[in-house]
C-alpha cells in the first residue's frame, strides 16, 4: 500500500472507531460502585472528543473517586496492523513516570542516610565531567534546577535514535551529549524540566548501591507493591499483552500532526534509563499512586520534602512529582506513548489515569489534555 493511500486509510479508520465508539474492554469499573449513567456519558464524549482532536489511535483510560463511582474505558485501536483495540491488560511505555520511581529510590537512599539532598555531584565518581559538578547538588537534579542542558532537545540524540531505534545507549553516552552544550544556567536559580537530571540520579543510585538502577527499583517498590506487570527494561521487546505505540512519519524538523502511522512499540528503553525507560500497565499505576501519595515508602519528613513545590519560577515540580493543583503525579512522553497519571495528595483519593498510543502530536502533553477533560466532568463529584 503507497504511503499517501496508507495516511488516507488510516485517518478513515480512526473516523469509523470514533463515530463506532468501538472499545475491546467493556466500559466499566475494577469491582467498584460505576459512577452515574450521566456521568459515564459525559466522560465517553470528553474522551471520543479528545481522542478525535489529536488524533489518538487508542486510548486506555481509569477514574476513581472513591464513594462517588469509578470507570474504565478502552477505545479506538490498539494495534493497527490487527485492527484490534486495547485492553486494561496492555503494557505500555509509561516513559516520564518512570521519575517517580527514581526519585523515591533516591530519597529512600536520602533516608538510610547513603546521601544528603544537599550532596554535589563532584561527591560522586560517575564517569563523567559534569560541569559546574561542584555546584550541582542532589535537590538540584530532584527538582530540575541543575541549569544543565537536556540531552532529548539535541536534534542529533533524536537522529541517531530514529535511525536504530532498538540500539542500546549507555547513560555515559547521553549525559556526554548534554555536557558538550556546555550549562544553561547557574544551578538552583531556575526551573528547567531536564532528562539529564534523571539519568544523573541513576547513574548515582548504581555508585552508592552496587547493584543497576532496575534492580533497586525492582526491590524497593515493584516487589514490595506487588506490581506485577511493571518493569525497568533493557531489552527493545514489549512484554505481552501491549497496546502498540505510533507517531508520525516525520518529526525532527517535520510535521507532527499528521496520522500516526509509524509503531514504535519496539524501540530500546536505554537511551531513556531512569529519566523514562519503565513499562507498566493501567492497574499498577493505580498502585503506584496510591503508595506515592501516601508516602508509605518514605519517612514522614523525606515524604514531605518529595511533595514541596518551591523551585524556582516554578510550583509545578517537587523532588520527581508533578503538582497538578489538588493533584500529584506525573505525565510522561515518549516515542509512541503519551501518558498522564495524577491523584490527589494522602492516597486512596481521586485518581485520573490516560494512556494513549501516539507521540509526538499536534500539541506537546495530549495526554494531560485528557486528564483536563475528564477533571471538568468529575471535578463536582471530588468537591461534594
Amino acid at each position: 500500500m503507497q504511503p499517501r493511500i496508507f495516511h488516507v486509510f488510516l485517518t478513515c479508520l480512526l473516523l469509523i472507531f470514533s463515530a463506532l465508539g468501538v472499545s475491546s474492554c467493556s466500559t466499566g469499573t475494577s469491582g467498584g460502585q460505576p459512577f452515574s449513567q450521566d456521568v459515564q456519558d459525559k466522560l465517553n464524549k470528553a474522551v471520543d472528543a479528545k481522542r478525535v482532536e489529536f488524533g489518538v489511535p487508542g486510548v486506555i483510560v481509569g477514574v476513581w473517586v472513591p464513594g462517588k463511582g469509578e470507570w474504565i474505558s478502552c477505545k479506538g485501536v490498539g494495534d493497527i496492523g490487527t485492527v484490534t483495540g486495547p485492553t486494561i491488560y496492555d503494557h505500555v511505555r509509561i516513559a516520564s513516570i518512570t521519575k517517580t520511581f527514581t526519585a523515591t529510590v533516591i530519597l529512600q537512599l536520602a533516608d538510610e542516610k547513603r546521601l544528603k539532598l544537599t550532596d554535589t555531584l563532584d561527591m560522586y565518581d560517575l564517569g563523567v565531567t559534569v560541569p559546574n559538578r561542584d555546584k550541582i547538588t542532589i535537590r538540584n537534579l530532584l527538582n530540575m534546577t541543575s541549569g544543565l542542558f537536556n540531552y532529548t532537545n539535541d536534534e542529533n540524540f533524536w537522529s541517531k535514535f530514529l535511525a536504530d531505534p532498538t540500539a542500546a545507549w549507555t547513560p555515559k553516552q547521553v549525559v556526554d551529549m548534554s555536557i558538550a552544550h556546555g550549562v544553561v544556567a547557574p544551578p538552583g536559580q531556575g526551573y528547567d524540566y531536564n532528562n539529564t537530571n534523571y539519568v544523573l540520579l541513576g547513574m548515582i543510585i548504581e555508585k552508592l548501591t552496587g547493584n543497576t538502577a532496575g534492580t533497586e527499583i525492582k526491590s524497593r517498590i515493584i516487589d514490595k507493591l506487588g506490581l506485577q506487570n511493571t518493569s525497568f527494561p533493557t531489552a527493545a521487546e514489549m512484554p505481552v499483552p501491549f497496546m502498540h505505540g505510533y507517531m508520525p512519519d516525520s518529526v525532527i524538523g517535520g510535521d507532527t500532526s499528521g496520522p500516526a502511522v509509524k509503531d514504535m512499540s519496539v524501540e530500546s528503553p536505554t537511551p531513556f534509563f531512569t529519566a523514562g525507560c519503565m513499562i507498566s500497565d493501567l492497574m499498577d499505576i493505580k498502585t503506584w499512586l496510591q503508595a506515592l501519595a501516601s508516602g508509605m515508602l518514605l519517612s514522614p519528613e523525606m515524604h514531605k520534602e518529595q511533595l514541596t513545590f518551591a523551585s524556582p519560577n516554578t510550583s509545578s515540580y517537587g523532588l520527581g512529582v508533578m503538582n497538578g493543583g489538588i493533584f500529584i503525579g506525573h505525565s510522561g512522553e515518549i516515542t509512541g506513548y503519551n501518558s498522564s497519571a495524577y491523584t490527589q495528595a494522602g492516597g486512596n483519593s481521586a485518581t485520573i489515569i490516560v494512556f494513549t498510543n501516539r507521540y509526538p502530536s499536534k500539541i506537546e502533553g495530549v495526554a494531560d489534555q485528557f486528564t483536563s477533560a475528564i477533571y471538568k466532568v468529575i471535578e463536582e463529584l471530588i468537591q461534594k
